[in-house]
Order: structure tokens, then C-alpha cells, then sequence
């Protein structure tokens, strides 16, 4: 029984080991041929004073500061408060763009928020953090 599990670990790593060559190499070196680079006109966003179960919305403009197109693949913010909606098409070099978040104060009452927005796109780095900041009685 050992030697049969010796025997099978052997082979799996010897498949492990021979799938590990150029191609990934290519699939690497294509990514880094392809990011951009993106600049946002404000990173962090004060709603100001909100009264609990206000809904406010605001955009994140930017701008493709790259020579390829943008591609955002996904924005997510670390709560379900906050909802972000962008654009799903590829952004070309100069090309602008927003990133339109909307915070539902709802439950939230007597405190300060910081809510963060990552944005994971073909950037170098690949996710940028926007932060969403406001007062809530």
C-alpha cells in the first residue's frame, strides 16, 4: 500500500513538474505586454454628515493614462452597504471614465465609516483602493 502511494506521488509530481514551462511563461509576459495604467482625479470620497438610512451616490472619475486599452474586471467594496457600478467595455488610451458608488447608510448611526472600493483591473498593480468616508447620526 505505501509503495503504491509512493508510487502515485511520483508520478503526479512528475506531471506537476512537466506542466511548468514556457507556456505559462507567455501567458505572463503577454499580461504585463497588455496592462495600462489608470489615474483617478480623488481616491477617497467624504459623503459628509449622513442621517441613518440615507443613500447617497458619487463618481470616481478617471482617466486610461496607458498606451492599451483598460480593462476593468471587477469593483467590489468590503461591505454590502456599498453598490459600484462601472464600465464593462475597454477603456482606450486617453479615454475616460467613472466609477459610480452608491452607500446605503441604513444601520449604521452614531458612528464614523471608511469603506474601501477595489477596483481589479489589467493595471500595474492590478487592484487599485478607492475609499468612501462619512459621518452618520
Amino acid at each position: 500500500m505505501l509503495r503504491n502511494s509512493v508510487l502515485l506521488f511520483s508520478i503526479l509530481s512528475l506531471i506537476f513538474l512537466s506542466s511548468c514551462g514556457k507556456k505559462e511563461d507567455a501567458i505572463s509576459t503577454d499580461l504585463i505586454e497588455k496592462s495600462t495604467t489608470i489615474k483617478f482625479e480623488k481616491d477617497m470620497m467624504d459623503f459628509g454628515t449622513l442621517t441613518s438610512g440615507e443613500v447617497v451616490t458619487s463618481s470616481f472619475k478617471f482617466k486610461n493614462t496607458g498606451k492599451n486599452d483598460l480593462i476593468i474586471s471587477s469593483v467590489t467594496a468590503n461591505c454590502g452597504c456599498a453598490i459600484a457600478d462601472y464600465p464593462k467595455n475597454p477603456i482606450k488610451p486617453n479615454g475616460e471614465g467613472q466609477i459610480t458608488v452608491r452607500y446605503d447608510s441604513e444601520g449604521s448611526s452614531g458612528i464614523r465609516i471608511m469603506k474601501e472600493i477595489s477596483v481589479l483591473a489589467n493595471t500595474t498593480p492590478s487592484t487599485t483602493r478607492l475609499r468612501i468616508t462619512a459621518d452618520v447620526n
